[in-house]
């Protein structure tokens, strides 16, 4: 297998656990404002989010800005190791009851 291509293209692909310091400020303007703003626009309600999802973002104005590409739920992968745990709960509670 060729380590310079990620699922059979020659690209570089970073991935990281959603609670990487490194991108703190990202993960708190995506839930800040971004999905926020997606679900007004869309009116969609919060539960109806996809469990599994991951976004995209290109380089903004300044070398430590971002910009908001994309929201991929059809074809994620691969992802994370910490993913499938994550996501069993995330569906348990999805799926349990409410009062």
């Amino acid at each position: 297998m060729d380590p310079t291509r990620v699922l059979g293209m020659p690209s570089a692909k970073a991935m990281s656990n959603a609670d990487n310091p490194s991108y703190a400020s990202l993960r708190a303007r995506l839930e800040r404002d971004w999905i926020p703003g997606l679900l007004v626009t869309t009116a969609l309600p919060r539960d109806d989010l996809p469990l599994l999802w991951d976004a995209d973002f290109l380089y903004g104005d300044t070398s430590d800005s971002y910009v908001l590409c994309e929201i991929n739920a059809s074809s994620v992968l691969p992802f994370p190791p910490h993913a499938p745990r994550a996501l069993a709960r995330a569906t348990r509670e999805r799926l349990a009851p409410r009062p």
